[in-house]
């Protein structure tokens, strides 16, 4: 193997170097608050252990309420539907709570009584402008329950109703883009219904050629394939901000367009993915439902790792070991290069001085 290093290992070697150096020109206070930004306000607003502490550790969703008497009120009460809902606290004092729908019910910020007796909010609109100020008594805030007292009339406070929440895994919706949701899977088709919502088997001539395995990938492009692995389509696609449409635009191995569908779009979750098929655009009133749900099924066509080589793993090993002690290294190699130019001239002169000897 030759000794001289190979162009990976010099760069190494100049980065291990340069980040030293740089790493030694900064402040250590500095290089922690780039760290870790935002720590000293996140700490100052949500003590360890603290009431708020607990109400931000979880999203909650509405599961309950009782009246003053102990007696059960259904969700859909007026009394109480206005409190129902999907609630997430963060960190920082910001909120959002979301209707059972997704849709949002309000945003502001938020703030737990440092002895956990009350709760305030302030609504605010998308400007960030205040709507309105609500405190309510805190019945009981756990990581298991969040229950607080709503009285909706301040001089009658025998009156009133606890709304019960428990901690949910139901993501904040919004969090995620249509397309997002779309990419974050692949997809397998697992059921199709009619118009009237009848199940139509996969194997139906009038769905059949939409089934299969899905892989939509966040560059925009997208792989489908038969059942038996074989691809059926590729090409690229795109789903439509508010969710309602998928487009793909199929092409060949050239990368020349042949055909673009765009489908209504049911259903996008995590969890399912149903577009709908309309056979005759004359009649929208006959259509299929294609029903996707998330795969494990490994995309036919993506390459097993290439086998490492022991040698490559070496130099690997070698390359990691510079960058660890790049300066002695460097010096060693810089002293090795003058030892063999020093050693060559010297070869030369014996040489020449030899054959000036002979002719004499």
């Amino acid at each position: 193997m030759s000794s001289r290093p190979s162009p990976s290992r010099r760069r190494t070697l100049v980065a291990a170097v340069a980040l030293a150096a740089a790493l030694c020109s900064v402040p250590a206070a500095a290089l922690a608050a780039e760290q870790h930004p935002g720590t000293a306000s996140v700490a100052a607003a949500v003590a360890p252990g603290s009431p708020s502490a607990v109400l931000a550790s979880t999203a909650w969703e509405t599961t309950g309420a009782v009246d003053q008497d102990g007696a059960p009120v259904a969700l859909t009460d007026p009394a109480v539907s206005n409190f129902v809902g999907w609630a997430y606290y963060d960190e920082d004092g910001g909120f959002r709570i979301y209707n059972l729908d997704d849709t949002l019910k309000m945003q502001g910020d938020w703030e737990v009584a440092a002895d956990g007796s009350t709760r305030t909010i302030v609504a605010k609109d998308a400007s960030g402008a205040t709507l309105f100020t609500r405190v309510v008594p805190i019945v009981t805030l756990t990581d298991a329950e969040f229950t607080y007292r709503v009285i909706p009339d301040a001089a009658n406070p025998a009156v009133y109703y606890d709304i019960v929440h428990t901690p949910t895994d139901h993501a904040e919706p919004g969090t995620m883009s249509p397309s997002a949701v779309l990419a974050s899977t692949a997809w397998e088709t697992t059921g199709a219904v009619d118009q009237d919502g009848v199940p139509v088997a996969l194997t139906d001539p009038a769905v059949s050629n939409f089934v299969g395995w899905a892989y939509y990938a966040e560059d925009g492009a997208f792989r489908i394939y038969n059942l038996d692995d074989t691809l059926k389509m590729q090409g690229d696609w795109e789903v439509a901000a508010d969710g309602s449409t998928r487009t793909i635009v199929a092409k060949d191995a050239s990368g020349a367009t042949l055909f673009t569908r765009v489908v209504p779009i049911v259903t996008l979750t995590d969890q399912e993915f149903t577009y709908r098929v309309i056979p005759d655009a004359a009649n929208p009133g006959v259509y299929y439902d294609i029903v996707h749900t998330p795969t494990d099924h490994a995309e036919p066509s993506t390459p097993a790792p290439a086998p490492v080589d022991e040698t490559e793993e070496a130099v690997e090993a070698e390359e990691g070991e510079l960058a660890a002690t790049g300066g002695e290294l460097h010096a060693g190699i810089v002293a090795a290069a003058i030892a063999a130019i020093a050693a060559g001239g010297a070869v030369l002169w014996f040489r020449l001085r030899r054959r000036a000897r002979d002719a004499g």
